[in-house]
């Protein structure tokens, strides 16, 4: 039985994905192939795989530009 879940985001950010593709990260990111890759495997960044999709989780993308920023 597939399980659903509710996006969790303010109402005035509902139009944010909680899941995006890799090339759609890549864009995010402006980063190259390799670099993001590189995240996905070493586990830096969350990844679900859907069949031969990969997707990564968008907050874990945030919070590791967060972090690389310097800002807290």
């Amino acid at each position: 039985m597939a399980r659903t879940v509710e996006c969790a985001a303010p109402k005035d950010d509902q139009n944010r994905d909680e899941w995006m593709t890799v090339i759609e990260m890549q864009e995010y990111m402006r980063a190259g192939r390799n670099k993001t890759y590189d995240l996905i495997w070493s586990g830096e960044i969350d990844s679900y795989r859907l069949g031969r999709k990969l997707l990564v989780s968008r907050a874990s993308v945030d919070a590791y530009i967060e972090s690389r920023s310097g800002r807290k």
